[in-house]
């Protein structure tokens, strides 16, 4: 595969496929979307309804992914494994991607609890929506990590800084979710922070496997098994049934966890606890792969001409 570039500057790869892409999925997945929820399609059942989103989502996928392809392996030359998915060496990562996850959440949940935000008033266990709602996460965790992460910041960081690639990867991956239902100013700034918390892995080991485990952990335990609401959609298969009490900046309200000022705290405490131990581990690495990675120009030796005889 040739790995001749068709467009040098990484930062324009990195924009033009984010909005390929955007334009791709809203071609796919809007038509489909308005016949499921107009009761087009089938009937208007919570468990046919939650299989027709997967499907959707999986014709979504399928687009997004071809375009990904295409932009990796043709214009950029490289291969698609390339994008960050060796796993010899990060298992440990997307454990700790799992467990940070999960700890926000379950912290949070507790100081809403205690603040009486929150309230538990019953369990419900269904085998079917479970499974539905790891296989919906799954996918969801795997492309918007493939995407954001893996070939929108990766390319970035070809053209910038690496933290400036991280925030301005943030962001696009806060449009991303602008259209979400009952997103607020405060979730805007919680998604723009989790979008710094999933790659501050990836900025320095170049792998996907944290922000994916994390991803997925994060969605699951929010929706799936404590009964938040995810990004403004309603999960209908959480373990516990939940109500929150007080203001939305407080519990997150219609949005979610993800709209809480707890969110945003704990999230930022955990940026800069892994920051730290990333540039302890990777820190110096970096900097002496970008040392060889640079030439040092040599002065260029002086050429006398001799001269000609008249």
């Amino acid at each position: 595969m040739s790995n001749q570039l068709h467009i040098k500057q990484g930062w324009i790869r990195a924009l033009i496929f984010f909005f390929v892409g955007v334009l791709v999925s809203g071609l796919i997945a809007s038509p489909l979307q308005w016949l499921i929820y107009k009761g087009f399609i089938g009937n208007t059942d919570v468990s046919y309804k939650s299989l027709m989103n997967i499907l959707l989502y999986m014709f979504n996928c399928i687009g997004i992914l071809s375009c990904l392809w295409y932009f990796r392996c043709v214009i950029d030359g490289l291969s698609f494994f390339s994008l960050g998915f060796q796993w010899k060496g990060f298992g440990m990562d997307a454990l700790i991607g799992a467990v940070v996850a999960v700890l926000i959440i379950g912290v949070g949940t507790i100081l809403l609890v205690s603040g009486e935000n929150l309230v538990i008033y019953g369990m419900q266990f269904n085998v079917l929506n479970i499974g539905i709602s790891i296989l919906y996460f799954i996918l969801v965790a795997f492309v918007e990590e493939v995407v954001v992460r893996g070939y929108v910041l990766s390319n970035l960081m070809e053209s910038m800084n690496r933290w400036l690639a991280l925030y301005v990867s943030a962001f696009l991956f806060t449009l991303m979710h602008l259209g979400n239902e009952d997103i607020t100013l405060m979730a805007g700034l919680n998604i723009f922070i989790a979008g710094i918390l999933l790659g501050v892995n990836y900025i320095y080991t170049k792998n996907l496997w944290f922000a994916i485990f994390f991803h997925f952990a994060w969605n699951f335990f929010q929706g799936s098994i404590i009964g938040y609401h995810v990004s403004g959609m309603t999960v209908d298969t959480g373990l516990l049934e939940v109500t929150t009490k007080g203001p939305d900046e407080i519990t997150g309200g219609a949005f979610g966890f993800e709209g809480s000022a707890f969110a945003a705290i704990l999230q930022v405490i955990a940026i800069i606890a892994l920051a730290m131990v990333y540039e302890k581990k990777y820190g110096k690495r970096i900097i002496k792969a970008a040392k060889v990675a640079k030439p040092i120009s040599e002065p260029e030796e002086e050429i006398e001409i001799p001269e000609t005889e008249e």
